[in-house]
């Protein structure tokens, strides 16, 4: 279950002075408060959305959005919320998804250089995930190595979705029997993506 939804931080209030409540005709009795919405996730901020306010008369209690302020008020008002400014923690949510998109990108990175590693020095154990014609997907496993090709023992299942590719990776699903390949032409299907995984 996904918690979600916005909540208003408090950022300024200042009494207005001069200004008469158009509910009693007080003067000066207005206090004018700006708030900042933000949207969170987990009730974790993620970035601001509105930023609005109220004025609320001490003597009558009258409280008014900004469509009802009469323009005294109205211009006060305009000119405390451009001066609030809201807390930076509001944007911690933006910060924690550009962190882990950096992290996707480095990790990403990182996988891509050891695959490039084991490409070039193939050893016996290594699974290649590789795409198959239809939209599927399976594996075949390195059983020895030469100096020119590798012998693979290929999986005898198909999967039709790359992120379960992984459960079919099963000892006893690999077949007896070896088959030769070039290692000039296993490099060529990585490098085309038919070959998208390494693993040792």
């Amino acid at each position: 279950m996904i918690i979600y939804g916005a909540r208003a931080v408090h950022l300024k209030s200042a009494q207005s002075k001069n200004t008469i409540c158009p509910s009693c005709n007080t003067q000066g009795s207005s206090v004018i408060s700006i708030y900042r919405k933000h949207a969170h996730i987990f009730w974790i901020p993620l970035f601001p959305i509105s930023k609005n306010g109220i004025s609320q008369c001490q003597h009558c209690k009258k409280v008014l959005e900004p469509k009802e302020m009469p323009e005294p008020i109205k211009r006060e008002y305009v000119n405390l919320k451009n001066d609030a400014k809201g807390p930076v923690w509001q944007f911690v949510g933006l910060g924690i998804i550009a962190a882990l998109i950096s992290w996707g990108f480095y990790a990403n990175a990182e996988d891509k250089k050891k695959e490039s590693a084991y490409l070039q020095s193939p050893q016996t154990g290594d699974i290649y995930s590789y795409k198959v014609e239809g939209g599927h997907y399976s594996t075949f496993k390195i059983m020895s190595v030469t100096q020119d090709s590798i012998f693979i023992s290929p999986n005898q299942y198909e999967i039709n979705k790359i992120g379960r590719v992984h459960t079919i990776d099963k000892p006893e699903n690999y077949s007896e029997i070896l088959y030769g390949m070039s290692r000039i032409k296993v490099k060529e299907m990585y490098e085309s993506g038919e070959i998208y995984g390494i693993n040792r």
